[in-house]
């Protein structure tokens, strides 16, 4: 996947018996699927397909959304799991001091003491987002993106200044 296309979500179980199934993106009020006529999905077994969507529209915190194609429970559970990717584009821009989670993605992460290490991954919790950092003896540890663990966050320069390690979870 490109960084000309963000992950925003993944798929649910299949909603009904129509082929419709449910969504959960990662910001609950991400307006991410609005506007979207096609999402670019990427399956459990690792499959990248795109798929035109038919009908979306809000459940709750989720999403409930028809793809092209797919009318019953049995076709719509095969994106069950499936991540779900939008064009960067098709976003809002970001204010500043903003970043999408996935820019950090390699940020140098540096403590008041120094180096923590490399960001390698992101993990969205129901709570919290996360980075994951990689420290220089191989081991590695969540970051909660927090204000009180978080002092100055740069995606530009892909850097994280912790104002502390008491955050760091290993």
């Amino acid at each position: 996947m490109s960084t000309t296309e963000l992950e925003v979500g993944r798929i649910g179980r299949p909603h009904g018996v129509r082929g419709v199934v449910k969504v959960e993106l990662y910001w609950s009020s991400s307006s991410a699927l609005e506007g979207n006529e096609a999402l670019t999905l990427r399956l459990v077994d690792g499959t990248n397909v795109c798929v035109a969507t038919e009908s979306r529209s809000r459940a709750g915190r989720g999403w409930l959304v028809k793809f092209v194609g797919v009318d019953d429970r049995e076709a719509a559970q095969r994106f069950t799991n499936a991540k779900i990717f939008v064009p960067r584009a098709a976003l809002p821009p970001l204010e500043e001091g903003e970043a999408y989670l996935v820019d950090l993605v390699g940020a140098e992460v540096i403590a008041p003491d120094g180096l923590v290490g490399e960001v390698v991954d992101i993990v969205v919790h129901p709570s919290v987002d996360a980075v994951v950092i990689r420290c220089p003896d191989g081991r590695t540890v969540e970051q909660a993106l927090l204000p009180a663990f978080v002092a100055r966050l740069d995606p530009v320069l892909r850097r994280i200044e912790l104002s502390t390690r008491d955050g760091l979870i290993v």
